[in-house]
This record gives C-alpha cells, structure tokens and sequence, in this order.
C-alpha cells in the first residue's frame, strides 16, 4: 500500500537558500516543459501507429514499430529527444517524469481521439517528480529530521563543484503522525516510494509530498469485519459496519453546488454564442463551443479529484475498523435505472477507485443486489415499501425500529450473505413468487 505525507523543506543543509531556491525554481520549470512535451510526443507516436494503421490494416507490434519508428515504444523515444534538452535532472527523475506524463496521457487518450476531451496539460506548478531511488532514508539530526535527495544532472553538479547531485535537507514532521511516519521509513517497517517537491504558494513554502509504502497485511484486518456502503442522491456516500455501530457519511453539498454552478455557466454561454463578437463568431462553431469544451473539461477534473478523495477517505475508514470486506451496491445497470444524478456523477468510477483502493489495502470488494436493502429493516429483518416513510427517515412497520434511511441501507449492506437473507425473508413473508 502506497501513501503519502507533507513535509515543509526548512533548509539545504550544505548550500545557502538562494541558490538551492534557483535549483528548485529551474527544476519545476523544466518538469513542467518536459511533461507537457511528453504528452504532446505521446499524442504524435499515437498518430505514427494510427498511420501504419491506415497503411497495413492493424496496428503495429512492437518489434514492427521499433523497424518502422526505431523505437519500440514511446518512452524510449521521448527520453533520447529530452535528456539532451534538460539536462537539469539527474536520468532516473527524467525517467520518472516522463512517466508520470505518459500515465496521464494513457489515462485520456481514449477520450481524447474520440473528441469527448481536450488534450491534457500540466500548470507551471507542475510538481518536481522524485525516483524513489534519488530518496535515500530520512535521519534524526540534533535539531530534527533530515533527508538526502538527488535532484540534479552532472552538468549541473560540475557547475556548483559538488561531489555529486545529492542535496541534503531539514525537513518539519508537524505533528506526531507525520513523526511516526517517519521514523517508520528510518526503522525499516515503511520504505520510501516515488515522490515530488511542490511549491505551497499559499505559504510560500517548498514542500516534500514524501510517498511511503508497506505490506497491507500489516493492518491485521478482521475476516468477519464487514463495511457497507450505500450510494445516494443526497448523501452520496454512507457507510456502516456489521460489527460495529460506527457510522460515517460524505454530504453532496460540494457535488450539487459545483454541478449547478457549471450548469447555469454552461446555458449562459450557449446563449452568449448567439450574439457573440466577430472574435468568436468569425471562427465558426468550434471557437463558440470552445468555452463549452473547457466547462466540460473542469467537471470530468472535478469528478475525477472528488472521487478520488471520496474513495480514499471510504477506504481509510474500512483499515480504521480493520474490515476485510467492503461490500458495496451492484450499479452494473445504473445507466438504464439510475436518475440523471447518479449517471452524471459516474458513480461507477467511485466504485472502481474504491475497488483498486482497497485491493492495494489487502480488503476483498463484494458487490451485492441493492434490490429491497432500502427496505429490509437492519434490526428484524421485515422488509415492506412503507418501512420508508421518506427519503431521509426509516420506521420497521413490524418492529418499530426507527433510524436514518441511509444508515439502515448501509448496515444491510454490510450484512454478510444479504442476497440469500433477503430471499430467505421474502419467501417467510409469501412476497417470494416461484416459476412453474
């Protein structure tokens, strides 16, 4: 399992902050050139397999590639055109760079060819990627932590008459998590992975995002420890336990109020379309809808963050109560079924952010029929439509049992065996009709 933490870089230890600074501000400049040339590199070796395509009828294999384009793929590529142009960073970081940018560009390209997004870019406030191999382990020093990065290229070291690239710095563990985490890696337990300098400009800080991994069997998970979670429209997530009254949900608040602001911006700008200026009118329809594209852009990068952050947090809380199963609603036909909500959330992509998560934690994902869960009481088991006297508030007709309609949802679906007790209740209620 793979995680990351913050730390503040308070000093170099070897060298005054100005230059270290320069270094700093060169690199980020450079990593922002070179992932934005990777993916424009990667967009154009896409388009030479589309034209061996066109010419032959299939595209080529790697060994017909590399005969036809001298390089079997489009990294190897992509590296020998930008070492000479960067020699800033030191190989493995440039290595990593493009990796990073090519992942991004495999990631979209479907979306892209197809014209449903635009071609990917990076910010000038690109991150300085880091090979976990330029990491070396964190050390405690008199007056806190420090670690050693190798950060720049020969050319570079020669010039500063340095030994060689590595550059040590004192870093600010915040708070005891972040020490622990720490001195985790310097024990040996955690083992540093790829990670990136970011410049925090609200603070005016460079920042270690330090990346750390170790075996998620270490969490000692619970075999009968089970998660639910339910999917909603006003609560979009919510989660409970089979052994446990633990409870944790996620509010829509954020997704209604970016959706409807996106899209009011989008009807006011078709209507601009309509009488818009020679500056946008001249070019034909691809300049009006231009606005609309980028819109378009901004809510798949919305969604892909949220979802993101949404997963990370559901999975977070299944290692806290040391679950081995999150059992979670089975959406296969949730765009024939689903309201309009839910199919422009892509709450499928949740599920499967919330499935990779949990793989990486060593936590099985089951997905269940969600048929009659918002309706079968978690404490008796009765299942009856009246039970949900409305969105928000569930009442057991049977037994009396009262609680919030998604709490219960959730805790049916972290019930292990659901589907067959379900059957089982409904046969028992003479609700269960037989074929034949």
């Amino acid at each position: 399992m793979v995680k990351t933490m913050k730390y503040k870089i308070v000093k170099p230890l070897d060298m005054d902050w100005k230059p270290f600074g320069e270094i700093l501000r060169d690199l980020q400049y450079s990593s922002w050139k070179i992932l934005n040339k990777t993916i424009q590199m990667q967009w154009e070796f896409d388009n030479l397999g589309a034209e061996f395509k066109s010419k032959s009828g299939a595209y080529p294999t790697k060994d017909e590639l590399k005969e036809w384009s001298g390089y079997k793929g489009a990294d190897g590529y992509i590296y020998d055109v930008l070492k000479n142009e960067y020699p800033l960073l030191n190989t493995s970081n440039l290595t990593q760079t493009i990796q990073q940018g090519s992942k991004r560009w495999k990631e979209d390209k479907t979306k892209v060819f197809k014209g449903k997004k635009s071609i990917p870019s990076f910010k000038k406030t690109a991150p300085i990627v880091l090979n976990p191999v330029n990491i070396k382990k964190p050390y405690q020093t008199e007056k806190g932590y420090a670690i050693d990065i190798s950060l720049i290229g020969k050319e570079k070291t020669k010039e500063l008459g340095r030994k060689n690239g590595i550059i040590p710095v004192a870093i600010i563990a915040k708070d005891n998590t972040s020490k622990v985490i720490l001195n985790r890696i310097i024990s040996g337990e955690y083992k540093v992975a790829g990670s990136k300098i970011v410049w925090d400009n609200k603070n005016r800080d460079w920042v270690l995002v330090l990346s750390y991994k170790f075996d998620p069997k270490g969490n000692d998970l619970l075999q009968d420890n089970v998660m639910g979670v339910d999917l909603g429209v006003a609560i979009p997530v919510y989660m409970a336990f089979n052994n446990s009254l633990g409870r944790y949900h996620i509010n829509g608040g954020e997704i209604e109020k970016f959706r409807r602001g996106i899209e009011a911006r989008r009807k006011a700008v078709s209507k601009q379309g309509k009488y818009c200026g020679d500056g946008r009118k001249g070019h034909g329809r691809t300049t009006r809808i231009k606005p609309i594209e980028i819109m378009t852009d901004k809510v798949e990068n919305f969604r892909d963050t949220t979802n993101h952050k949404y997963s990370r947090y559901i999975v977070d809380m299944a290692i806290k109560h040391r679950c081995a199963t999150i059992q979670m609603e089975d959406l296969t036909e949730i765009t024939e079924n689903a309201n309009r909500f839910m199919k422009n959330w892509t709450y499928l992509d949740l599920q499967t952010k919330i499935t990779y998560k949990a793989e990486e934690a060593g936590i099985a994902v089951v997905k269940v029929d969600p048929s009659y869960t918002s309706q079968r009481c978690s404490q008796c088991g009765h299942i009856d439509r009246g039970n949900r006297e409305t969105q928000a508030d569930f009442v057991c007709l049977e037994c009396g049992y009262g609680e919030n309609a998604d709490y219960n949802a959730a805790k049916n679906i972290a019930t292990p065996g659901i589907e067959k007790k379900i059957l089982e209740q409904l046969e028992k209620q003479g609700k269960l009709h037989h074929a034949g």
